[in-house]
């Protein structure tokens, strides 16, 4: 059974996804979950201390994908196309922050030195990423290295903004649609893969 504290941060986050950051205070969140206001502001002091929360669990999430199998892994494009989809389908679970970042970093300065370093931290490991792919003949390496950052520059945009861009078009995102994220950032990729190298 949850507790309360998890049990704010998951009404928060679905609440968030459905009505925005803007719609939804702390209020709307203890009426949802049948509790009184002090009792949320026992775990949490504002709403801002709420977001971050959900960021820090975000985090946790991410950490899971980015993790190297094991040392011996010989990884594959099926393995590829499946750490992308999971970057997706985290998204879609915390849309409202992708939806929103820009405005909830310049209210809570807090949190975007957070997010910046973190995002830090994510473009190193998937550099790290890429590696263990060309090592394993999956993708090729550039004649020029310099173009790793900017094939993951480019990949990064399309996967933190895809999502966003589907419901600026009033799209439903459905696993289609994510599958069809995928498949931008692989168009991307495609000069580098090695068709023989792997399974497709």
């Amino acid at each position: 059974m949850l507790k309360t504290k998890e049990k704010v941060l998951e009404t928060a986050t679905l609440m968030f996804n459905q009505e925005g950051t803007s719609s939804v205070s702390t209020n709307h969140i203890a009426s949802r979950l049948g509790i009184s206001t002090g009792n949320l502001y026992y775990h949490f002091k504002n709403k801002e201390e709420i977001i971050r929360s959900i960021f820090e669990k975000m985090v946790q999430e991410w950490d899971i994908v980015w993790q190297v199998p094991s040392s011996d892994w010989q990884p594959n494009l099926v393995d590829l196309k499946a750490i992308i989809r999971q970057t997706f389908q985290l998204q879609l679970k915390y849309q409202f922050f992708y939806r929103e970042l820009i405005v909830l970093m310049k209210i809570d300065p807090l949190l975007k030195d957070r997010h910046q370093k973190i995002q830090a931290q994510r473009m190193t490991e998937q550099k790290r990423f890429f590696q263990h792919f060309i090592n394993g003949d999956v993708l090729r390496l550039p004649h020029d290295e310099a173009i790793i950052d900017t094939l993951l520059t480019i990949s990064w945009m399309i996967n933190n903004y895809w999502l966003a861009f589907l419901e600026t078009n009033n799209e439903d995102i459905s696993a289609d649609k994510i599958e069809q994220g995928i498949q931008l950032i692989m168009t991307v990729l495609e000069p580098y893969i090695n068709r023989d190298g792997g399974i497709t």
